[in-house]
């Protein structure tokens, strides 16, 4: 049983006429008959006698209508509630994002260069900054319209329309002068150095992968772990260990970083994150807008 069963049955309890039931509610009269013996079915009890001149109530079709007619006001006061709210909203736009240096460098700027491009019609911005998980777990709840976030965080789960903006890879991070290095690093050679790795709450689970096949490929690691990427890069600035992360969470300003490419298979994605169904206009015009210029802010 569905709401427009309910609908159609609540207004046959207030006409006691299927002509009238039909015209109100834009069925056909075979329709409303249909859906009636439909719920009687259902429900194990009749709801109306029925004879050629007249339309009644039963006892229990009287005592179902009671307990349904404040049942249905109140849903239909709920959405209409709801869907106040959603138009004020409309007007504004949350963006979550964890926190990378290159957030931290660029996002200002792309939210600069979007507000300039809107002029009179931009949204009110508001930002939320949260390690990965908080920030899908802020999405599904609707206190963020859109987070920057990498595909695998959100894989498999209903309702989240990915956009992809760029594909990077893994590199080991460096600090300070520039020293003569390989192209890229096996990881087996990781071992004559001292990692920083990401703990469990704030890496994408592909880095999770990616540092899982690190340990497998060497035998002694000095390792020490981070809490958040932003710890990660301070920590590798002040040279107390090399940092494993994708290349584009880096600050690309940052001259002093010097990052080296690992070899390793898996390539990661960043992008955008938003609800498939709830979508605000706002959120689709940035992400329509970031897709066609992000390569201005790399």
């Amino acid at each position: 049983m569905n709401y427009d069963h309910l609908a159609v049955f609540v207004n046959l309890a207030e006409t006691l006429n299927f002509s009238r039931t039909a015209l109100q509610m834009n069925l056909s009269q075979s329709a409303v008959s249909q859906t009636i013996s439909s719920m009687e079915k259902e429900l194990n009890f009749l709801l109306f006698y029925r004879t050629r001149k007249q339309v009644q109530l039963t006892k229990s079709g009287e005592n179902f209508y009671a307990s349904m007619k404040p049942m249905l006001n109140l849903y239909n006061k709920s959405v209409q509630k709801a869907q106040r709210i959603a138009s004020a909203r409309a007007e504004d736009l949350t963006i979550g994002y964890s926190g990378t240096p290159y957030e931290i460098s660029m996002l200002p700027n792309i939210i600069k260069e979007y507000r300039q491009v809107k002029a009179n019609n931009w949204p009110n911005i508001y930002l939320e900054n949260f390690a990965h998980n908080s920030l899908k777990d802020h999405l599904l709840n609707g206190d963020c319209d859109l987070i920057f976030t990498m595909p695998d965080i959100v894989a498999k789960i209903a309702n989240i329309h990915y956009t992809d903006l760029v594909e990077g890879k893994y590199y080991a991070n460096f600090y300070g002068p520039k020293a003569a290095s390989e192209a890229a690093l096996p990881l087996t050679s990781l071992s004559n150095y001292r990692l920083i790795f990401l703990d469990s709450k704030w890496c994408p689970p592909s880095q999770n992968e990616l540092q899982k096949a690190i340990v497998k490929e060497n035998k002694h690691l000095n390792l020490v772990y981070s809490n958040n990427i932003l710890n990660s890069h301070v920590m590798v600035q002040a040279n107390l260990g090399v940092g494993i992360w994708a290349n584009f969470v880096s600050d690309f300003a940052d001259r002093q970083l010097h990052g080296i490419p690992l070899i390793y298979p898996v390539q990661p994605h960043y992008g955008i994150a938003m609800l498939e169904y709830g979508m605000t206009k706002a959120a689709k015009s940035l992400v329509t807008w970031l897709k066609n210029n992000y390569a201005n802010f790399v």
